[in-house]
C-alpha cells in the first residue's frame, strides 16, 4: 500500500510539473498588419515584431495558447465578449481603457497621414483641415477612433490594404498609419512605398502598441504575461526582436 502511495505521488508530481503553469488554453487574436503581425501566405504561420515578442512571453510564461488572425472589427469584438482572449497589436485610449484588462507596450508606433507625393496641394496644418479631405480608415481602429473623436468622417474599410489601393485610385485624399507599417504595407500589396509622403503626425496616437485581455480573463493570467513581458524587457530580448525590424 505504501508503495502504491509513493507511485501515486511521484506520478502527481510529475504532472503538476510537467503541465502548463496555465491550465486553461488562451485565444489569441490579431490582424493583418505587417510588419507587426501578418500571415506568411505559404507557411500560413503568422509572424512579425509584435508577434514574436507575445510567443516569447507565453512561452516564459508556460501558457499554452491558440492564435488566429482576422479583420480588426472581429477580433476587436472576441476580445471584448470572450473569457481568456488576448488581443495584439492594439492601440490604447480613454473609449478603450475599461474594455480591457491592459498588459504592456509591445511594439513602437508613430502615426502619420499619408498622401500621394504626386499630390502637392494636399496640405493639412491641424486636424480641422481634414475636414477639407476625404479620409480612409479601418473600422473600429484606435486612428478611426481618435478622428472620429475630432470630428472628422471617413470612409471605413475593414483593413488598410483598401485605404493604400483607394489612396492609389484617389478615391481617397489621405488615411492614417505607422510609418514602419506603411513600408510593409505598400510592399505586400505590390505598390511602390515612394509613391507617398508624410503629410501630419498625429502625436496623441504615437505612443506604442499594446496586448491586452478580455475583461473577463483571470488577473493571475494577465499578472503571468505582465511578468513574462517586463524580463523580457530587463534582460534585452524585446529590444532584440524589435531591432530585427526596426534595421
Amino acid at each position: 500500500m505504501k508503495f502504491l502511495q509513493k507511485i501515486n505521488f511521484s506520478t502527481l508530481l510529475f504532472l503538476l510539473f510537467a503541465s502548463p503553469a496555465w491550465a486553461q488554453v488562451v485565444t489569441i487574436v490579431t490582424e493583418e498588419y505587417p510588419p507587426y503581425n501578418y500571415q506568411d501566405p505559404g507557411s500560413k504561420k503568422i509572424l512579425g515584431m509584435s508577434t514574436e515578442v507575445v510567443q516569447e512571453a507565453f512561452k516564459r510564461a508556460k501558457v499554452d495558447y491558440t492564435i488566429g488572425i482576422y479583420p480588426w472589427a472581429r477580433a476587436y469584438q472576441m476580445a471584448q465578449e470572450t473569457p481568456n482572449v488576448l488581443i495584439y497589436s492594439i492601440g490604447r485610449n480613454a473609449t478603450r481603457e475599461h474594455l480591457f484588462k491592459w498588459v504592456d507596450i509591445i511594439a513602437p508606433y508613430d502615426v502619420y497621414l499619408f498622401r500621394l507625393a504626386s499630390r502637392p496641394e494636399i496640405a493639412v496644418a491641424d486636424i480641422a483641415d481634414l475636414k477639407k479631405f476625404k479620409i480612409g480608415a479601418v473600422r473600429d481602429d484606435v486612428r478611426a477612433q481618435y478622428l472620429d473623436k475630432k470630428g472628422v468622417g471617413m470612409d471605413l474599410v475593414s483593413k488598410d490594404g483598401l485605404n493604400a489601393k483607394k489612396l492609389a485610385s484617389e478615391t481617397i485624399d489621405l488615411f492614417p498609419i505607422d510609418e514602419l507599417a506603411m513600408v510593409a504595407l505598400y510592399k505586400r500589396e505590390g505598390l511602390d512605398p515612394s509613391s507617398v509622403v508624410k503629410v501630419f503626425k498625429l502625436n496623441e496616437l504615437s505612443a506604442g502598441l499594446y496586448v491586452a485581455f478580455s475583461q473577463q480573463t483571470d488577473d493571475r493570467l494577465v499578472h503571468k504575461i505582465k511578468t513574462a513581458l517586463e524580463q523580457m524587457k530587463s534582460d534585452g530580448t524585446y529590444d532584440k526582436i524589435c531591432a530585427k525590424y526596426l534595421k
